[in-house]
Formats: C-alpha cells, structure tokens, sequence
C-alpha cells in the first residue's frame, strides 16, 4: 500500500508538469461586473447650482500678487494702522489672504473698504433664462467671539453707481457660528442675479470698529473672492465621494491619507486646469489628484473649485474617517467555471468599498511549481455595501490540480487575500476547497 501510495504522488507530480505546457500557453484579461443591491449607505451630497452647466468667471482675486490694493482694486483707509494688509500667516490658498488686525499698536475707529474694480454685469447677460445667474463667492476667516459680540463688524455691499451709495449684501455676523480660526464660505454664495442688468457694480469689503482704544485678536481675513455667472458650455468638475476611510488605512499609502479622485468635463486636460481643494479642516491643496491625512476621525465637508481659461466648475462631497474596522471582504470561487476563473467579491461591511484592485494568480500544482498572474483589474465603480462584484478572467486551456490566489484590495478599507485549490479540466475549472 505504502509504495502504490508513492506512485501516485509521482504520477501526480508528472501530471502536473505536462499539464504546464497547457495552462500557460494563453492570453489572459479581465472583467469585472458590479451585482447592485440596494445600499445602506446613503449619504446626502449637496451639489452646488452649477453642477449642470458651465460658469465664467467675472472677477477672481486670491491676492497671490502681494500687492494692496491689487491691480485695479480700491482701498478706502480711516485709520492707517489697522487697515486692509497683505496677510501671509492666514491663507486659504498659497500664498496670500487679505486681512485687518487691530492690534496694540491701533488706536481709534477703524472703517476700513477693500472694494473691487468696476464690473459691467450686463455684457454677461444671456437672453436663455437658465443663463442669467450671478454668485459672489469668497472664503473669510475670524473669531466667533470678536464678531458675535460686535467687536467688529464686517459686511459685503454692493454699488451700482461707482460706490456713491452702498446696499448691504452680507455680514458675518449674521451667519452664527462658525469655524474657529479657519476658513469657511459659510453664507456664500451670494446670489447677485438681480443686478444682471447693471453696468456700473462695485463690490465693497467692510471692515468696521468703534473701538477707541487698543485691542488683540480683532481681525478679519478673505481669500479667493470669485464672481461666475452661468456659461452654455459643458464645463463641470466631480470631487468624487461621498468617501468614507477606515482611519488607519490612511497610513497604507504614501504620502499617507485619503486618496481624493476628482475629474473635469471631457475635452479639458486636467494637467491644464488649477485646482483648489479644500478638505474641510482649514487645509487646502491645488495638486489635481491628491492624498490627504485628517489626525481626527470625523465627518468632513470637502469642496473642488476648477478653473480653465475664465471658465470655472464647483463641486463638494463628505469624508467620513471611522476608527471600528469594518468586516473583512470577502471571496469566492465559483463552483464551476467556465470559460476563465470565475469568482465573486463582497463587501459585507456598510462602507462602500472604493477602487478596487484586483488580481488572480494561479500556481501548477500543490507543489506550486509556477506562477502566473492570469487576471487584475480595478472596479472603479466600487463594490458597495451588501454586494457583490463578479470578477472573471479570459478563457484558457489545460489539465490538471491548480491553486488559485485572489487579492482584494480597496482604497479606503482593509483588502484581502484568499487562496484556493482547483480542478482544471478543458475549458472548466472545479472549486475543491478554500485553503485560507
């Protein structure tokens, strides 16, 4: 018994290696196919008024020049040592804001305007009804208390007659809280739309304080002051999302963080565009494909401003950094399979699993004599909560035992990697068992 016990594992071991010439002598690609059932993630994004068209910028200024005033701005002084700077330690995006500090050094009322160049709205004006919106957007920095208990005041208005009269538009104060010492566009934009007609608009920043005496920590930053109105062309941008990150998946890339996948409108080279992205928590970044790392799990609001040429696109979504790992992925090999190795992937956690990669790798044998990578691909569409993926390779012929190697592995959560024994016979492959 012991010696036919032996002739088997020799014979097996000669199957194997003739089967060789069989199994490897073919192309292979890949497929994937996402088997939707209904998520229980269900995040809400708010999409901005743009998401449909176009939008062309009327005025931009993010104060990279270093100049105040900038080219072809105004600036009104009351009081010269607490006035509108250059403001290179507060900036929403490198390398300048604009701001007013009263400090030890300021003494008396502070009535200080920032007010831009002359605008002629009207020579934007579109007779297609849906092209007639006009959006003051800008991102300002202060303190909660300072503004809460009218320290200062800071209001936005807007002239129509060259700044002889001004019509309040805007003032921190009415926005309630918001986030300390960060840049936020919390009550913005600001719908202009009903001046569309006019041709002689200002717009006037205010920096307001009755104080008589000195003062710390009163001040007042803004950065990337952007009018759009519509545009009839397909220029739009997607941040992506909504993302949710197992947190200490952040560490698995470098540089270490969330990758974010934003895209612009076909037709436009990506590499052409300036990108702002802003990730939520007073950081900001202009590279078009970008990795980022939050130090705190939590919820996250992040927004993507593109702009080609004087064509501008927005977008926003939400980052959800949790700290409970999620349930494995998990794998399984097709019973039978037929033309290629057929196998499914499912997410039994409830975060979508993002951009999946991919691959089968198949070893002659038990013996493993050789390996070959017979199929990878990502899922790009994701692999959502509660369902399954089907993946699959192309067709090949052979004869004999094999072991089949699956890896899974997502952007945002754990991957993994599973191995089983098969049964190649012709075109079919029979699952045996799972080996891990």
């Amino acid at each position: 018994m012991k010696n036919s016990g032996k002739k088997e594992n020799v014979l097996k071991v000669i199957y194997t290696l003739v089967f060789t010439s069989f199994l490897f002598c073919s192309s292979f690609s890949a497929t994937a196919q996402i088997i939707p059932n209904p998520p229980l993630q269900n995040t809400e994004i708010h999409k901005t008024l743009f998401a449909e068209s176009g939008n062309l910028s009327i005025l931009f200024e993010n104060f990279s020049a270093g100049s105040m005033p900038p080219s072809g701005w105004k600036r009104e002084v009351t009081n010269q040592n607490g006035t509108w700077k250059i403001d290179t330690i507060r900036q929403h995006s490198v390398p300048n804001s604009a701001s007013v500090y009263r400090g030890l050094s300021c003494f008396g009322l502070q009535d200080e305007w920032l007010i831009s160049p002359y605008l002629n709205f009207s020579k934007y004006l579109i007779t297609v009804p849906k092209y007639n919106n006009i959006f003051l957007r800008f991102w300002w920095y202060s303190d909660n208390y300072v503004v809460a208990n009218s320290l200062i005041h800071f209001n936005v208005s807007i002239s129509t007659n060259g700044g002889i009269n001004w019509t309040k538009i805007w003032t921190a104060k009415e926005q309630g809280a918001f986030p300390q010492y960060e840049f936020t566009e919390k009550g913005v934009p600001i719908d202009l739309s009903e001046y569309r007609n006019e041709s002689n608009v200002t717009i006037g920043f205010q920096f307001f304080s009755n104080t008589t005496v000195q003062a710390i920590a009163q001040f007042f930053a803004i950065d990337d002051i952007l009018i759009t109105t519509d545009a009839p062309v397909n220029f739009t941008c997607d941040v992506g999302g909504p993302y949710a990150w197992y947190y200490y998946r952040q560490k698995d890339y470098i540089p270490w963080g969330v990758r974010f996948h934003g895209e612009v409108a076909e037709g436009y080279n990506p590499l052409l565009c300036h990108w702002l992205w802003d990730f939520g928590n007073n950081k900001t970044s202009q590279i078009p494909l970008h990795t980022w790392n939050f130090y705190e799990p939590g919820f996250y609001n992040v927004t993507l401003q593109v702009t080609y040429q004087n064509l501008v696109a927005f977008d926003n979504t939400t980052v959800y950094i949790f700290l409970m790992p999620p349930p494995d992925l998990t794998v399984e090999l097709n019973t039978i399979s037929f033309p290629g190795i057929q196998a499914k992937i499912e997410n039994p956690g409830d975060y979508n699993a993002t951009y999946v990669n991919w691959s089968m790798t198949v070893f002659l044998g038990p013996l493993k004599l050789r390996e070959k990578l017979v199929a990878h691909d990502n899922i790009i569409n994701n692999v959502q909560t509660h369902t399954t993926a089907s993946i699959e390779s192309k067709f090949f012929f052979g004869f004999g035992l094999i072991l089949i190697q699956i890896k899974a592995t997502p952007d945002n959560i754990p991957g993994i990697d599973k191995s089983f024994s098969a049964l190649k016979f012709g075109p079919f492959i029979i699952s045996l068992n799972q080996l891990n």
